[in-house]
Formats: structure tokens, sequence, C-alpha cells
């Protein structure tokens, strides 16, 4: 695995002596342990093996009396003077090749680091130069590259330190430009494509790994020699063992422990590297430990003789197609814009080193060829303005021709020396499939043909006259078109707050009384749950589309009936496609209702924001009615318009707690986080038992949500009063990832969706107990492991309908308030669903939801988490009194939509928590791209817009019209 950090000149004498001081390394008498690599390192003479001395003087910025360095290169100490790429060894090959002896292991792991290094070199170097002050750059092809081997891991304490394989790779801020000056290096593609050089290394140590008779097995990201196991591992990991030990003695594991206690042990336990043992004295001791737990290093030739039978190797041109079939596959269930990066890297992982990178590029092309993938026009972006975005060659010339009134042709031609000079760098391209591209065009075609196709027998004027007095000019917008509108599929944007389900028991009404029926379908089981309780007939989308008999839910449909889709702004376009196409030839008319500036669909597009951009007659239900101050009305109207950086100051309160850094010798900062959520938790302890039961605290990762949510418990009280219980978390998977042995780890829970005849049964908990060959896994039901009982082998991509999680260990308490985590039909719980522990023993646990109690046992994994915190994603939909957000400058979660979300759940109050009061504008104001296929193309789906005499899409309130208080 591949860690970065940057070296400054400041450092040059600290870093020599740290990478250049080849004492701890046993093999540097081969000349191979710090050597020079790469293009422009030949053409300054630095060959073969590194002279500290020069290696330090670059470090300061001399390169030589031949060098001319561009008017960009630095000469201060705080300058840039190296990017260090640290390639990591995985654990079992360093402990074959150092304590084992297999020398051949460390080459390969050598020959590993030089292709990746290689790569990019060839693709990824960029110089800059700088002209009237601003920046440009140019692919250079050439790197200056200083490798130093080191074999051991940090000490703790007394102890030896652990062998740990590891590659130095400084790449020297110099690379040499066509003309020939010297100029800086240009950090920002290396950084962008970190992942698939990471992704080449792997590939290319496990196929040298393989060549060598090893056999490998894959623990998620990496991979490890099948002979050595985990325990083996861990146990020459002395300082991550010293951790753990701490941990175990407070009380927690590494897996429950706030990663703020985490962090700060792990600091602790850091020390320098010292020579305080002898190189004799450290492999004896070594070799010592090794035999103490009974590691045996010639077991390697057995296990690959045992191993299966592979099929006979396929040519690299194949295993490429397969790979990219699966990465495809993985990333378009998310997203259905994919960057190239990111199938490259996918791509490279799953082939595990038998196939190239080249491969994999031309099997992408040549699906652009048979039009299977759909690429993105060359998309070019400016080196001179950072701010403006990227556009393709006509862009940009269409631009010139606005600021400078110059014809297209001569426009163009000054656009192409904007290209030629690096003025205009190309963007990676990005690719869609032809597949999402049709489902898309099937949605918009199906809209387009239902427009004034529904002929409701309703009058327009009865269904005016039958509007609620209450309702809101928005609400009765709403209520018309459900009722009297004439396409059969249109949609209704209603802002958090607005009060659709008043709106909707109102549309229910009118159509029951004209003879129509309504019927609602939602995402969730707990939006599900709600809808009935509103008296709304509702049942989840999943339910009706996984459903083997679906003539029950078509038998109720018809030309009068209406069906309306709740939260549709996070449905994707997989589920859209399926729903409309099931729905329409019935007759049935169909109301989108949502709000597009919300978190959207974790499947890949923005269906119900693709429909309103192209045409879909659509409402506004902007009349915001939750918030009960003019102030935070405001507040909120401002963020659903993306303006939420004007809303901050309008909010009660934002209190701002920074993180606190610790910087090791390289410079890398490690960031706590525990002043910041300790305050949230003690914020809300201290209201009273009434203002926590309405109140909602917002954060935006999981990892934040279990930290809070850890305090809140032991805050109120509760630690040590209650019984440790095993919960489940999904593990976040694709269905690709699903597929595949390697993304199972022994411990992991999975539960088949449906019965397979291998044994496993639908809702039934099993133990992942592990990998018998590359393609399966074992697996052992949890309620009835013994020794006796084989385990039932399995092969993950013949089933389809497998669920993943993990066990996490909590303390439960009387008085904690949970979530359930998933739908529970035996004991009539719905994902989502919140209740209070009433009582836990030995055997059960005790659940108050609803009004009813629910015992649930406790000898086997419980499907429920706290529920004081919560993702902005799972808020939605939810309303409370008061809110306390967690709002992370540094946190990718922080965004438009989020933010629009946590601060529109509360009526009376919401306190902003964050780190930096500066940065936070920008983060809220940041938007959230959520692609589609027609954005490679945004021709194609102009047949479906409007004219322009026909009304379509809502006009949002301008600042204007905002309510001041």
């Amino acid at each position: 695995m591949i860690s970065h950090s940057q070296i400054y000149r400041a450092r040059a004498s600290l870093a020599t002596h740290y990478y250049a001081d080849q004492a701890d390394d046993y093999y540097s008498r081969d000349g191979s342990a710090a050597t020079w690599q790469g293009e422009g390192a030949r053409r300054l003479g630095a060959v073969g093996e590194i002279d500290p001395a020069r290696f330090k003087a670059m470090l300061q910025g001399d390169f030589g009396r031949n060098v001319t360095a561009g008017r960009s290169i630095r000469k201060d100490a705080k300058a840039r003077a190296a990017l260090d790429l640290t390639f990591g060894a995985p654990k079992s090959i360093t402990l074959q090749a150092l304590i084992g002896g297999d020398e051949r292991l460390i080459h390969a792991n050598d020959q590993a680091v030089a292709t990746a290094l290689a790569y990019v070199e060839q693709h990824l170097t960029m110089g800059r130069r700088k002209e009237n002050g601003k920046s440009r750059v140019e692919q250079t092809g050439n790197l200056i590259i200083a490798k130093f081997r080191h074999e051991t891991a940090r000490p703790t304490e007394d102890a030896a330190p652990d062998p740990h394989l590891h590659v130095h790779a400084l790449l020297m801020n110099l690379t040499q430009r066509a003309d020939g000056n010297w100029v800086s290096l240009s950090n920002e593609t290396i950084f962008k494509l970190l992942r698939v050089t990471d992704a080449i290394y792997q590939a290319e140590l496990e196929r040298n790994v393989r060549a060598l008779g090893y056999a490998v097995r894959h623990e998620k990201n990496h991979i490890e020699l099948a002979h050595i196991t985990r325990e083996q591992i861990e146990f020459f990991s002395k300082r991550s063992a010293g951790i753990t030990a701490e941990l175990t003695a407070r009380g927690t594991t590494r897996d429950n422990a706030p990663h703020a206690l985490r962090q700060g042990i792990n600091l602790a336990h850091r020390q320098e590297k010292t020579q305080a043992f002898s190189r004799t004295e450290l492999h004896q001791q070594w070799r010592e430990a090794a035999t103490a737990i009974g590691m045996q290093f010639n077991q390697a030739r057995h296990d690959a003789e045992r191993q299966a039978p592979e099929a006979q190797e396929a040519s690299a041109d194949l295993v490429a197609q397969a790979s990219l079939d699966w990465s495809i596959q993985h990333l378009a269930e998310r997203e259905s814009v994919m960057p190239l990066a990111d199938l490259l890297h996918s791509a490279i992982r799953h082939a595990g080193g038998h196939t190239d990178i080249t491969a994999i590029q031309a099997a992408i092309q040549g699906r652009v060829a048979s039009g299977a993938l759909i690429q993105e026009a060359p998309h070019y972006s400016s080196t001179q303005d950072k701010e403006a975005q990227p556009m393709t060659r006509e862009g940009w010339a269409a631009e010139v021709t606005r600021l400078a009134g110059l014809n297209q042709d001569t426009a163009l031609q000054l656009v192409d020396d904007a290209i030629a000079q690096g003025r205009l760098l190309m963007e990676s391209p990005r690719y869609a499939t032809r597949k999402a591209h049709e489902a898309e065009s099937r949605i918009l075609a199906t809209e387009h043909a239902g427009r004034g196709a529904w002929q409701s027998t309703i009058n327009a004027a009865d269904a005016e006259n039958a509007l609620d007095t209450l309702l809101t000019p928005g609400q009765g917008e709403a209520v018309m078109l459900i009722t009297a509108g004439s396409d059969q599929v249109a949609g209704i944007q209603g802002l958090a707050g607005t009060g659709k389900s008043f709106a909707l028991q109102n549309a229910q009404s009118i159509l029951h009384e004209q003879g129509h029926t309504m019927t609602a379908l939602a995402p969730y089981g707990n939006m599900v749950r709600n809808l009935r309780d509103e008296g709304i007939p509702a049942n989840t989308i999943a339910s009706i589309l996984a459903a083997a008999d679906k003539r029950p839910f078509l038998d109720s449909l018809g030309p009068t009936s209406v069906v309306v889709i709740d939260e549709a702004g996070v449905v994707p376009v997989r589920q859209m496609d399926k729903l409309l196409a099931l729905i329409q030839p019935t007759g049935a008319k169909v109301v989108l209702l949502g709000d597009t500036a919300q978190t959207k669909a974790i499947e890949a597009g923005r269906a119900f924001a693709m429909l309103q951009e192209h045409g879909m007659k659509t409402v506004l239900m902007g009349d915001i009615q939750r918030q009960r101050t003019a102030r935070l009305r405001q507040a909120v109207e401002l963020a659903a318009t993306g303006r939420a950086s004007r809303s901050l100051p309008l909010l009660d309160a934002i209190r701002v707690l920074p993180d606190e850094f610790t910087t090791d010798e390289h410079g890398r900062k490690t960031r706590d986080s525990s002043t910041r959520y300790e305050a949230i938790a003690t914020t809300y302890t201290g209201l009273t038992a009434t203002e926590q039961a309405n109140t909602i605290v917002v954060t935006g990762t999981n990892a934040s949500r279990n930290e809070i949510n850890q305090r809140i418990h032991a805050l109120l009280g509760l630690e040590g009063k209650g019984r440790p219980c095993q919960l489940l978390t999904r593990h976040d998977t694709t269905r690709a990832e699903r597929s595949v042995a390697r993304f199972y780890t022994a411990g992991d829970i999975v539960i088949p969706e449906r019965d397979y005849k291998c044994g496993l049964k639908r809702g039934e908990l099993y133990r992942v107990t592990g990998s018998t060959r590359h393609d399966r896994i074992s697996v052992m039901p949890v309620q009835t492991e013994s020794a006796t009982r084989q385990p039932i082998e399995i092969i993950p991509k013949t089933m389809s309908k497998l669920s993943v999680y993990h066990l996490n260990e909590a303390e439960l308490s009387v008085g904690d308030h949970v979530r359930i985590t998933r739908n529970d039909a035996r004991h009539d719980l719905v994902n989502g669903q919140l209740a209070k522990v009433v009582a836990i023993d030995a055997v059960s646990v005790t659940l108050e939801t609803q009004g009813r109690h629910v015992h649930l046992p406790t000898d086997q994994p419980l499907n429920m988490d706290y529920a004081y915190a919560t993702t902005a994603h799972s808020a939605q939909g939810l309303t409370c009194d008061r809110v306390l957000y967690n709002a992370e400058s540094f946190s990718r979660t922080t965004a438009q939509d989020t933010y629009y979300v946590s601060i529109s759940r509360e009526r009376h109050d919401v306190t902003v928590f964050t780190d930096d009061a500066e940065k936070l504008p920008a983060k809220v104001d940041r938007q959230t791209y959520k692609g589609l296929a027609h954005d490679l193309q945004p021709a194609a789906a102009k047949v479906f817009s409007r004219e322009e005499n026909e009304p379509s899409v809502l006009t949002l309130p301008a600042e204007s019209e905002l309510e001041v208080d």
C-alpha cells in the first residue's frame, strides 16, 4: 500500500540521515537498497547506487551546474524538496523474505515498485512554470527518483523493531521541459491517480509472487502469502499489539474505540527508529519468535502444491476484458458516470496481476469503439484560472468569441494554441454505459409519452372547491396536480418542512370522493410506516419490484389510480426505470414527490432531477412551515436554493471547536476531533429527557456518528450498567464486490435474502469462517456453530442475494435509545424504526417501540445501533424540535445537500458545531454531483424537452421574496 508525505528543504539534513542511512538494511550489500530511477535522474548522471552527499545536495536544491532552473523553482528553506511515496509490502511477504530468508521476494517487491513508478513517470509527470504570475503545466515524462529500501518498523519501547519491508521513493521536485529548462514538479495528477499507481504496484507484486511459486490469499485491498496466518502477522506487529493491549485495558477494542482514543494511543506508542539492536541480534530475535509461534516458512511449497488447480491461464487480453466487466459492474451500481481513474483502479485490482494496465486501457477503448461504453468529449481545464469549469474545445472557443468578439475559426486556433502550450490541460475522460443511457432514455420517453395522456374524470373546478382551506398555495397546487393534472407522469418539488403529508391526505380525500384510489411507494421502511400512520396505503419500492408475483399490485391499478412515489429524489435510475415500466401500462398516474436539493440516491443516477431538467410538469411546494421563526425559514430556503453559505449567519449558534493536530518527523498531521464530539455529547446530555426525545444529532460520517453515540451513552450514565451485545453493521459493498470471495473476512456475518440449494436459508445468520479457494468461502450457521458441525462452502459469484454485515460489540443498557437497522417481519420492525431499551438480561433485550414491547434474543447478533446521532442521509424525512449538527470542514460529506437536510429538520433551534468557521461556507456551498449518461451526450436528451410555451419546470423563490426576520 502507498502512503505519501512532503519533504521540505529545511529538513534536508534530517531526511538524508533517515533515508540514506542503510545500517538497518541487511541486503544493502548487493547495492540495490538505495538506487536512482527515472529518465530525469539519468539525464543528470544519477544512475545506480545513491551517493548520500549528492542526495542531500538535491534535497537542498543543488542539482549541478548544468541544470537551468525555471522561475517556478523556489529557493527558500520552506520550498518542497521531494514527494515521498512509501510502498509498504504486505506483512507476510516481509516475514517470508526477512525471516524465512527468501531474498527473491525482496527483489519481487523492488520490481513491483519500479513498475509502478515507471507508470507515474510516463503518464503522470507534469512540469510547472509561471508566465506573468500565472501557472501553466506541461507533461514532461521524466523524474528524478531516489529509492530507499528499509526493513524495519518503528520500535515499541525497549523491544526490537518488527520486520517491515518498505520502499521510500522520493520524487525530487524537479523535471525537465521539452525546451530543456528544469522546472518544479506538479503533484496534482500524481495525487489524483495515486490509487491507480497503488493498484499497479499490488498487481505487479502479486504477479511476481505467484511466479515464484507462492500461493496467495486476498485480504480486502491487498494480498498475503497463503501459508502465513493473520494471527502470525499480528504477532509481528508489536506496536499494533501494544495499542490493542492498551485498548483492552481500557475496556474497548480497535473496532469499538473512539478514533481519538485510538489515535492518541497510536501516537504514544510511536518512537523514532533506533539502531540499538545489531543486525545479527535482530534476525536472531525474529527467528526465535517465529519458531516460538510455530511458523513453518518451508510450508509455502506444500501449500502451493495443495492449492486447488486453477483454470488454464487466460491471455492478458481476456483477463483485461473480464476485469473491465467487473469494474464497470462495480462502479456503475453507484455512479452512472465513471472517471477513467476509477475504471483503471478497479479493473487492475480485480485482475490480480494476470494482466497489465496497457491491456485494460485497450479494452476500454474497444468498448468505446463498440458502443458499449460512452466516452465524454474531451474537456480541458485552465491551468491559469482554477475557478473556471472544464469545457470542450468548442466550449472554450465560444467563450473566446464571447469575450473577444473573434470569429469561430480564429477562436478555435487560439484554443488549439493554448492546448499545445499547456495553458489548457485535457481532463481525464469519463465514461458511462450504453445500458445506463438506454435506461435514462426509457424514463424520459415514458414521461414524454404521458404528457396530456391522463384523462382525469375529476373536474378541476370541483377539485379546487374541495381544497382544504388550511392548505398553503404550494400545497394547493400539489393537490391540484395530483387530482386534476393531465400528465400521466408529473412531479412535486417539495422543500423540507412544507407539509407534504397534509397535502397528500387532502389529495387522497378528493380522489376517494370521486371514485379514484391513491397508493404510495417509498424507498425505506420507516417512510412507509409514516405514510400508513397518516392513512395512506404504502409499500416499499423494493418489495414491489422484488415480488415474484406482481399481479396483486398491478390488479389494484387502473386509469383511476394515482401512485405517489415519495422521496423520489433518492430513487435511483434503475428502480425508476422499472417502476415506470411496471405502472405505465396500467394507465395509472404517477406523481413523483421529492426534493432534488436533499441527499441523492445511493445507487446510480438522479432520475427525479433528470425528469425535471427535461420538462416534466412540476409544481413547487415551497411554503416552509416547519420552522417556527422567519429567520430559520429563510435559512432553510437559502440552503434549498443553492445559497447555503448565506444561511449560516441566520442559524441560532455556530460553535467553533478546532481539531488538535500532531505532526510526525515527515510533517504528516493526524487530526483529533474528540473535543468537538465531547461538546456535542455534553450539550445533548445537558437537555431534559423530554428535550432529548425531540433532538437529533446529525453528522456526516459513520465514524463520527459512532464516536458521538459512544460519548452520549457514557455521559447519560449508562456505561457499565448494561450488557455487551453483538450488533450488526451493514458492510457497504456493491453487488460486484459481494460476488468475489476476497471481499469477505473471517467473522463477517452473511444473511441470504432467499433460500439456496447449498443449504443457506433466507433470513438466517451465517458466520464466515474462511476462504477455501480463490472463488469460494466457508460459512457456519450462527445459532448452530459447534466443533462437530461442518462448514458450508459457497461460491459468492453464483449468489446474488446476499447481505453482508460486520460484527461490533457495544453495551446496551436500560434507557438506551436505539434504531433498528434491518426489516424484521417476525417482530414487526422496520429499518430505521426507533425504540428504547426497557429491560436486558443474559438471554434477551426488551424494546419499547410505538406503544408495544418487543423481546429479542441476545444469543445472536442484533440489527440495531444507538439512535442518539444519525447521518444526514438517515435524517432525511425526520422532524424534531432541535438539531445539533456536526459540520466538519474537512469531510467530503459536508456539502450543500447534507447541510440543507441537517438544518431543516428542526422546528425551533439548530446549533452547528464545526472545526473551522472560515472554511465552512465554501464547504456547505459545494454541490455533490450525481451523474447521468445523458450528461456525457447532452444533445441526446433535447428531444424530450417541452416546447417553450409549455409550462413545466418550477420557479424557485428569488432572494427578494425570502422572509427577513
